[in-house]
């Protein structure tokens, strides 16, 4: 890390629940994280991580359609970074969901369902909760000493 890195930092963004939204989510996100210190490759995993959980926001989270905003909070201190993804969709939690079961052969293998083990994967912890008719996705990544 070096001299100049900005650390501890709370940065925020609204996105519309439009997928063409999620191109500004990661400018937004990769650009923040890089000028708070960190390496392209945390950046890389938050921006997976975070385009998994806003898509699948997007895609299911609105049967009725409509504009809605989703809030993003991204916390960056001295040892950990969190996004905190909020949103007024249907109620999921993400941390309920099975862990994938890896299919015997290509006939049994489903298309999609893997971006929740993949959030639990590159995250160092992952909570959910359902407050006031609002989700709230935490991710949080802890950060290597430097």
């Amino acid at each position: 890390m070096s001299q100049d890195t900005v650390r501890p930092k709370t940065l925020s963004l609204i996105i519309k629940n439009q997928t063409s939204e999620i191109a500004r989510m990661s400018l937004w996100l990769t650009g923040s994280l890089g000028r708070c210190g960190l390496s392209r490759e945390m950046q890389f995993k938050f921006d997976l991580c975070a385009n998994e959980a806003v898509t699948n926001i997007i895609s299911y989270g609105y049967p009725r359609g409509g504009e809605h905003d989703i809030n993003l909070q991204l916390q960056v201190e001295t040892d950990s970074a969190i996004l905190t993804i909020e949103d007024d969709g249907i109620a999921f939690n993400p941390t309920e969901n099975p862990a994938h079961v890896q299919p015997e052969s290509l006939q049994e293998a489903k298309v999609g369902g893997l971006g929740i083990d993949l959030i639990r994967h590159y995250m160092d912890q992952v909570c959910y909760r359902r407050t006031a008719g609002l989700n709230r996705l935490s991710m949080q990544m802890k950060l290597a000493e430097s």
